[in-house]
């Protein structure tokens, strides 16, 4: 599995946000296998008057690891799918965050390289990232946002 770099998770994303799961629920779907609730904490793209989104998660796609807990707090990139919500490149298009620092940010293109790392508190095959804080990182989203606008690719929220 590929894993995008920043700027093609924000210009595949509807809504980028940060979150804490309200509810998760495993489910029977030929696509997904998990649903969860999501509580918008910040909108920093998209419809800003958004609280809530409800999210298909776990999907059936080949080395797909996409999954939510609750009372996790994510910032997470999420496509529309249907009435709801997928999390953009899976597993990859969310960053668990621990008071205002998000776990194992991957930055700008070339910034981190993309390697399995061996510690007990990544998954085995994360992407190598650093802990930033999300003040840093809000503003990293909105300046390549600005970016692909000028260039005319953003999408409108």
């Amino acid at each position: 599995m590929r894993v995008m770099d920043t700027r093609e998770l924000i210009l595949n994303a509807d809504l980028i946000a940060r979150v804490r799961v309200r509810s998760a629920k495993s489910i029977r779907n030929p696509m997904y296998g998990q649903v969860a609730v999501l509580e918008i904490l910040e909108v920093i793209y998209g419809d800003p008057r958004r609280r809530e989104a409800r999210v298909w998660a776990m999907s059936t796609t080949y080395c797909a690891r996409d999954a939510y807990a609750p009372q996790q707090e994510m910032l997470v990139f999420l496509a529309r799918d249907q009435t709801s919500f997928h999390t953009v490149n899976w597993q990859y298009g969310q960053f668990l965050m621990s008071n205002d620092t998000v776990a194992d940010w991957r930055g700008r293109a070339g910034e981190n390289a993309v390697a399995p790392m061996a510690t007990e508190s990544r998954r085995p095959d994360a992407p190598l990232g650093q802990p930033r804080p999300f003040a840093e990182v809000k503003r990293e989203i909105l300046t390549l946002i600005e970016e692909a606008r000028q260039n005319g690719r953003a999408r409108r929220p």
